[in-house]
């Protein structure tokens, strides 16, 4: 089973299966500091957890993409504003540029290839695009939890350290943070 399978067959039960806490959720937006107007990527959207606080930044569009179709399905049913758009499509095929911020939330552990997706996400944003990679739980809490699903068991959150080291190949990185609350790190291209 590959992780498109998997996120598919989960998707109806996501929300009662994962609980994401409000104001790490507002933090993680907060330190993004985010500019009116903006467009954004959410890849791996899921059910959308995201893109409420997203929409409170009032950006121009957001692009909600996931691999899954009935992560999808259910976003779409949340939000009808006319600046989200879904694309249920692998992220790696995904070619649209010109975006102000990239956030990958609580998705980070299930790409095989860090290296290769951080290039990636790279030539879709714009000089002076911010890439963020959050969690609203701390790496331990992550590996743990992904260590008891026999899908997703070898989806690893690596260290922040780890993580800015491959980000700044492609990246100014200016902040990391890896501390038993929050998972956060984030680079702007120059």
């Amino acid at each position: 089973m590959d992780n498109r399978e998997f996120f598919n067959g989960v998707a109806s039960k996501w929300d009662e299966m994962c609980k994401h806490d409000d104001n790490k959720l507002k933090k993680i937006i907060k330190l993004s500091s985010i500019k009116e107007g903006s467009k954004i990527l959410d890849v791996g959207t899921g059910t959308g957890i995201l893109i409420s606080y997203l929409l409170n930044t009032f950006p121009q569009k957001i692009i909600a993409v996931d691999i899954s179709e009935n992560m999808i399905a259910i976003a779409k049913n949340k939000y009808k504003d006319n600046k989200v758009q879904f694309i249920a499509t692998d992220i790696m095929t995904y070619h649209e540029h010109e975006y102000d911020y990239i956030f990958l939330y609580s998705v980070y552990p299930h790409f095989k290839d860090k290296e290769a997706l951080l290039y990636h996400l790279s030539t879709l944003m714009n000089i002076g695009g911010k890439l963020i990679i959050a969690h609203s739980e701390s790496k331990e809490k992550i590996n743990e939890v992904h260590k008891s699903s026999e899908h997703v068991s070898n989806d690893m959150l690596p260290s922040g350290e780890k993580t800015a080291n491959i980000m700044s190949k492609y990246l100014k990185v200016n902040t990391v943070i890896d501390n038993d609350e929050i998972y956060y790190v984030s680079g702007v291209k120059e």
